[in-house]
């Protein structure tokens, strides 16, 4: 499951999806997480629970082709509306170009939790996923695990989520994410989560 050419099969056929695999500013890379690793049975989560016809069939990741250092300094907090991002001192960071654009087929019924309304905890992991392989394209190789994760030894110490509207199913979710700020080992991180509506015709 970690290979992306199946992925990549499925998606090409829809528009939205094939724009962004289209893009020449990212490349597709492998989910590792969509890769059982039986020693350790870690990504169990991924690579099996959420990894059926009845979950997430499909999922693909790419990555942005070049990386820019982010800045070495703690991000400003996230206003909460519009109107406090109008009136901070200091703006806060796009969430584009992501470093990391993962996209996910939410097109069966098993992570439902109100009628064709993908249940907001799964959202969350998703979200949660696709910043950890944002905080790995920036991670150097004296940080990754010695046991061949990609991601080394990522663990998150905070997520905050603020839920705009309803993830509806069956559809397609694209979660981007983008580190913001790195002091040390300690990584900030901007995500969110779009539905095709969300980015106007066509995905764009």
């Amino acid at each position: 499951m970690a290979d992306p050419g199946p992925a990549i099969a499925h998606l090409r056929s829809h528009p939205w999806a094939n724009s962004l695999i289209s893009s020449t500013d990212y490349t597709p890379i492998e989910t590792d997480s969509r890769r059982l690793k039986p020693t350790t049975g870690e990504d169990g989560y991924f690579a099996q629970t959420l990894s059926t016809k009845s979950t997430i069939p499909h999922c693909l990741t790419l990555q942005r082709r070049t990386i820019e250092p982010a800045p070495t300094e703690t991000p400003a907090w996230l206003p909460a509306t519009k109107a406090e991002a109008a009136a901070a001192a200091k703006p806060t960071p796009s969430a584009n170009p992501a470093d990391v654009i993962m996209i996910f087929d939410l097109s069966s019924p098993g992570l439902s939790g109100h009628p064709s309304t993908v249940h907001g905890g799964i959202v969350a992991t998703l979200i949660d996923e696709a910043m950890s392989l944002a905080v790995a394209a920036h991670a150097n190789a004296s940080e990754r695990d010695s046991g061949g994760n990609p991601r080394g030894r990522i663990f998150t110490a905070q997520l905050d989520v603020r839920y705009k509207k309803r993830v509806v199913t069956p559809a397609l979710l694209v979660v981007k994410a983008r580190v913001v700020g790195r002091v040390g080992k300690k990584f900030w991180v901007r995500a969110q989560a779009l539905q095709e509506d969300e980015e106007g015709a066509g995905g764009h």
